[in-house]
């Protein structure tokens, strides 16, 4: 709000300075940027727009700086004190304390929401799909982190005023291989018989058992009945953990109503799949140029793809398997992370490409691999949708997925999905996916004079199709990747598994958590501590890094732990409002303007209404991390307020009221900042 303000204070003087034509009218394209000064001693805000647009306006960025300081001190003279110019052309200013104050007003009042004062122009429809692991075991605390940032995200994108829809992807496709592994260890566990080798052991695989209990069924009722069970799981822990979805969303119902099929025919159709022994795989160079055109292809007399020996490439889950945090990607196929297979593969001169090309897709398609051609549409190889044995991958299913999120009747402008650790190339795959679905079909088009584009493309009007699709895709689709947590007890890694080897499930870490915290609460006042610091340690650190989750700093209930420390401020300002109301009574309502003029009362009121500006960041470049670390310096200012300030003076009844109104709109904003987060604000501690 303040920083707006102040921006808003720039542009309206280069609008004077180019109507003088003292600047050209380019300068006001440039963004303008309020930051803190690195030093506080310099003032409330530092500007380094002469610096900017030294090149744009053709001044020297101190000459700029000067222009620009001369303007601000002469037209604004009511809300800044003082305005000078450092180094190179940095902009200095000292904000009135009375102008400052003005704003505690405007965040009491009643209908005021202070996350949505930096609502985007054109607000959005956009689904977010996050955490999507397989019906096969629990939300692991691997999972949590996604569960964290993806709520959280959908929360801040509400709060700027886009439209959120939150999802869930169940991949229960009846041709899921580790889903039919899962099926099968229930069933041998019904039947008193040993789990298979590549099967599902955890106790949680026994319970399932027990709740089903019946025997002689197919496998495919097993199948069917014990991800029923898993999801009701899935769908009970991530609701304590203060995650909803607006739509849990089956994969199968896309092959059952026969869109997968539908959308296969449609890339076949358009010539951005065919049958083919021979894929397309992109040999890079560095800064993401295309080096070569590679041709690849199996042996006809090789054995299958699909047919290698998969103990080689995942170890057999002993004692358990652990469900994937892949998202909409369902856990890699096995068999897909094999592409290319080095001893299965052969590169074709270009003499055989030309024939292959020549004789087009067999008029039988048995035996004979279906394939995207993703490599087309800014994918590193060509991927596969169907299989030589006639199977189809996940990319199928995710082809006719994303048209389906993008036609639903209330409309979706962006897809967001949040994917886990190691799948950066997903994104390529994914973006591809998207790009399938939304191509034209290609024109006929001239013939390419680039060596690189006659190999990629059939001709020119392909290439444009591929490239506008390519682009479309990228506006509309954005995939975000968290990475990895450490776990850390007694300043050491914690291998986060249970004693008898079962996996350790989000559920698990909420309860461990919330006991340390409440050894007397209920089990439902345990979780819910529980929960508020495992979401808050999750939501610390950009998503994007790797972080240790300090488990012993997480179970202490002192102003070390972040979490406490902010809710305790919240609790604290409960406490004082209370006692200030009963010692003061009804005291004549005081001129705030006139009386939150101390540097401390000016500090917490700046950082109270940066609330928006920390809301639209985060909205923009998805760091979710931002808001967590506001809380932790808007709780961290209001303390040292508070040792400063004392809120209740008796003699002093008007300083008191506006205190209380200070009081007030802290307590106001740190309950958003921590509806945000999805953690509760406890007003007793």
């Amino acid at each position: 709000m303040l920083r707006t303000k102040l921006a808003e204070l720039f542009r309206a003087i280069l609008s004077e300075l180019v109507g003088e034509g003292r600047l050209p009218a380019e300068v006001l394209q440039i963004p303008i940027e309020i930051s803190d000064p690195k030093n506080p001693e310099h003032g409330d805000f530092a500007c380094n727009f002469a610096l900017v647009a030294s090149k744009v306006s053709g001044m020297n960025p101190r000459a700029l700086g000067e222009a620009l300081a001369e303007k601000l001190t002469a037209n604004y003279s009511s809300i800044l004190t003082e305005v000078e110019v450092a180094g190179p052309g940095f902009i200095n200013m000292r904000i009135k304390p009375e102008f400052v104050a003005g704003y505690v007003e405007t965040v009491l009042t009643p209908d005021f929401r202070l996350e949505s004062a930096s609502r985007v122009a054109h607000p959005l429809k956009i689904n977010v799909e996050f955490v999507s692991v397989n019906p096969n075991g629990p939300i692991t605390i691997g999972s949590g982190r996604g569960a964290a940032y993806g709520s959280t995200l959908c929360n801040v994108l509400e709060a700027v005023g886009n439209t959120v829809h939150r999802e869930y992807y169940i991949n229960d496709g009846v041709n899921s291989e580790q889903m039919r592994q899962f099926a099968e260890s229930v069933k041998a566990i019904i039947e008193g018989r040993p789990v298979p080798d590549k099967g599902y052991k955890g106790d949680y695989v026994h319970e399932v058992a027990e709740k089903i209990a019946t025997k002689d069924q197919t496998i495919d009722w097993y199948q069917e009945q014990s991800q029923k069970l898993m999801l009701d799981a899935q769908r009970s822990v991530l609701a304590q953990f203060g995650v909803e979805y607006d739509t849990w969303f089956s994969e199968q119902s896309l092959h059952d109503s026969g869109m997968v099929d539908a959308e296969i025919d449609s890339m076949v159709d358009k010539g951005i799949a065919d049958y083919s022994l021979t894929r397309t795989k992109l040999k890079m160079a560095k800064g993401g140029r295309i080096e070569d055109v590679l041709f690849e292809t199996q042996k006809t007399d090789a054995e299958e793809e699909d047919e290698v020996n998969l103990d080689a490439l995942i170890p057999t889950p002993i004692p358990i398997a652990e469900p994937s945090m892949a998202g909409s990607v369902a856990d890699p196929d096995p068999l897909e992370l094999l592409d290319p297979m080095p001893d299965h593969i052969t590169t074709l001169d270009e003499e055989e490409v030309d024939r292959e090309i020549s004789e087009g897709s067999p008029v039988d398609n048995d035996g004979v691999t279906l394939w995207l051609r993703s490599a087309k549409l800014g994918d590193d190889m060509d991927r596969v949708l169907r299989r030589r044995d006639g199977r189809l991958t996940y990319i199928a299913s995710d082809v006719a997925y994303h048209k389906d999120k993008f036609n639903r009747p209330a409309g979706t402008d962006k897809l967001i999905t949040v994917l886990g650790p190691d799948h950066h190339g997903y994104i390529g795959r994914l973006t591809a996916v998207v790009a399938a679905m939304l191509m034209a079909k290609p024109q006929v088009g001239e013939p390419l004079i680039d060596d690189i584009d006659a190999k990629l493309f059939k001709d020119s009007g392909e290439k444009e199709a591929c490239e506008a699709a390519l682009a479309e895709a990228k506006r509309r689709l954005e995939v975000q990747i968290f990475q990895l947590v450490r776990f850390v007890k007694d300043g050491k890694p914690a291998p986060m598994r249970k004693r008898d080897g079962n996996i350790y499930a989000l559920i698990d870490l909420m309860k461990e958590i919330g006991v340390k915290l409440k050894p007397e609460g209920s089990e439902a006042e345990q979780l819910e501590a529980g929960k508020d610091v495992a979401r808050f340690f999750y939501l610390m650190r950009s998503h994007d890094t790797t972080f240790d989750f300090d488990l012993d700093l997480a179970e202490k209930q002192s102003d070390e732990n972040p979490v406490f420390y902010v809710q305790y401020a919240h609790a604290r300002i409960c406490s004082v409002l209370a006692k200030a109301e009963a010692a003061l009574g009804a005291a004549k309502a005081p001129n705030l303007s006139a009386l939150l003029v101390h540097d401390r009362e000016k500090a917490l009121i700046k950082k109270i209404v940066d609330l928006p500006d920390e809301v639209r960041r985060a909205s923009e470049d998805y760091g979710m991390h931002r808001i967590a670390n506001y809380a932790i310096e808007l709780a961290r200012t209001f303390h040292y307020f508070y040792d400063g300030c004392r809120v209740i003076q008796e003699d002093q009844p008007e300083l008191s009221k506006a205190r209380m109104k200070l009081c007030e709109a802290t307590k106001r904003t740190l309950k958003t900042t921590l509806d945000l987060l999805g953690v509760s604000a406890p007003e007793k501690m």
